[in-house]
């Protein structure tokens, strides 16, 4: 009776652990996007609430993250057609030095900001990590990890959360 007990509490344990990194890593953190403190390219604050009315892509990214390339590359592709309307929003953790880097090399029409502190310091803890928002500055979806953009089926859900 007694391994029954330690099997169910090991049981328990494991399975407590593999949902909090199930969390963890694979759930796009809840957070209010227009209280995030962050700042554009020339370090001056920038309010996210200053976009109200827009409508966004609002992607959390870093310059060595291949699937944040990748997914700006596709949306770059798909911008004015497919997202015709829908302002793209690039946020790092990175210094403004490699900010400015990334957009000049890049050449992406997107807005470029940084946060002031570190992702993990909002619950981000995995990237690419994506928010939709809508033109009262409501997240109407998150998403945490790389997303084919190209595919129609995104891009008809993406327009249809709007």
């Amino acid at each position: 009776m007694e391994k029954k007990w330690i099997y169910a509490l090991l049981t328990l344990f494991g399975g407590l652990i593999v949902l909090f990194y199930y969390n963890k890593y694979k759930v796009a953190p809840k957070i209010d996007i227009t209280k995030l403190e962050i700042v554009n390219e020339a370090g001056e604050n920038f309010d996210l609430k200053s976009l109200k009315g827009k409508k966004l892509i609002l992607s959390f990214y870093a310059s060595w993250c291949g699937n944040c390339l990748q997914e700006m590359q596709e949306i770059d592709k798909i911008k004015n057609t497919e997202l015709n309307g829908i302002d793209v929003v690039c946020i790092t953790d990175e210094s403004i030095e490699k900010l400015k880097q990334f957009k000049e090399h890049s050449g992406y029409p997107f807005l470029f900001l940084k946060l002031k502190t570190q992702f993990a310091q909002i619950n981000i803890n995995s990237i690419p990590v994506t928010y939709i928002v809508n033109e009262k500055m409501e997240v109407v979806e998150e998403y945490l990890g790389y997303i084919e953009w190209s595919d129609p089926s995104t891009i008809n859900y993406i327009k249809g959360l709007y």
